[in-house]
């Protein structure tokens, strides 16, 4: 666990105090994943840096705690609080005492280390291999300015991000290629028989292995392994498995940030794309992976980027 010691300035220093208390304490929990079957105080203290994970566990529950008081002051006007976003949600259950404040705590929580990585990380991933692939690139672009040809204004709404559809098949073919999540658990709660008929049983933990599942040849072909957003062209898609993609997974338990992230995706790759280019001399083969709660690069790619003139 290798990050540098975490410092208590204020302003910038503050919040790369948090983002450095966050990747900390991800790296952890990674690791003591990985070695479950000791006891988790014992297994920090075997991997060291005790004491920075305890401080960075505080500094994360410190924001926590403050953003829920903010929150949770009365507003001047009487309005009420944006119920379609989660901590407001969330209070408003507290308020109404189906919520106790740690239950408040701990979901945003869970669901801030759940964004934390995931949409920064695809979004990188985008401009990498669309800096790889030009041809690609020029596409998106050419869709974009043909729905937002105005230089000076750049206003989206909904309707508007469902129109970029061959900006939706890069994010797609992205995170099937580069699945910012490589692998996810379960807990088998009743016996159960797959397709194949190997049967999991009951109380058994395993691991899905969404990055190899969404390369294999005999699903999507010899060049699976190639990125190629025409993967998702309605034609290309007939016939497959639906769970042959599961970059968010799916049933009951997939990601209930998905659609968000499409969408801040999305607004966030067409913005950047209008008014820029994005080049790189690292070839897409040299590209090498390391799982981890997020996917990593071995060598991340240099990236030129230059301001459109149209």
């Amino acid at each position: 666990m290798g990050l540098n010691a975490i410092n208590d300035n204020n302003g910038a220093g503050a919040d790369k105090t948090l983002l450095q208390s966050f990747q900390f304490v991800q790296e952890t929990i990674t690791e003591m994943g990985t070695l479950s079957w000791l006891n988790m105080r014992a297994l920090v203290w075997m991997l060291g840096d005790y004491e920075q994970y305890k401080k960075s566990k505080a500094n994360i529950r410190k924001f926590i705690n403050n953003l829920i008081t903010e929150r949770t002051i009365a507003k001047p006007d009487g309005s009420k609080l944006d119920e379609n976003i989660f901590i407001n949600r969330a209070i408003e259950l507290f308020q109404q005492g189906s919520f106790t404040r740690q239950n408040i705590e701990d979901e945003s929580v869970v669901l801030v280390f759940g964004a934390f990585e995931t949409t920064a990380t695809t979004l990188n991933h985008v401009l990498i291999l669309l800096a790889m692939f030009p041809e690609y690139q020029e596409r998106v672009f050419e869709e974009v300015i043909s729905f937002f040809p105005d230089k000076e204004t750049f206003e989206m709404n909904y309707s508007d991000i469902n129109q970029l559809t061959y900006v939706s098949m890069v994010v797609d073919e992205t995170m099937r290629v580069m699945a910012t999540v490589p692998l996810v658990g379960r807990h088998v709660r009743a016996d159960t028989k797959l397709s194949n008929g190997i049967i999991l049983p009951e109380g058994l933990q395993i691991l899905i292995d969404i990055f190899n599942m969404q390369r294999r040849k005999d699903i999507w072909g010899a060049d699976a392994h190639i990125f190629n957003p025409e993967n998702f062209l309605p034609s290309n898609l007939e016939g497959k498995h639906p769970y042959c993609y599961i970059p968010f997974t799916k049933g009951v338990r997939n990601c209930i940030g998905s659609k968000y992230a499409l969408l801040s995706l999305k607004v966030a790759i067409a913005k950047l794309i209008k008014k820029f280019r994005f080049t790189t001399e690292f070839d897409y083969k040299d590209l090498q992976f390391v799982e981890n709660i997020t996917i990593k690069l071995k060598q991340m790619p240099l990236l030129k980027i230059q301001k459109r003139s149209t």
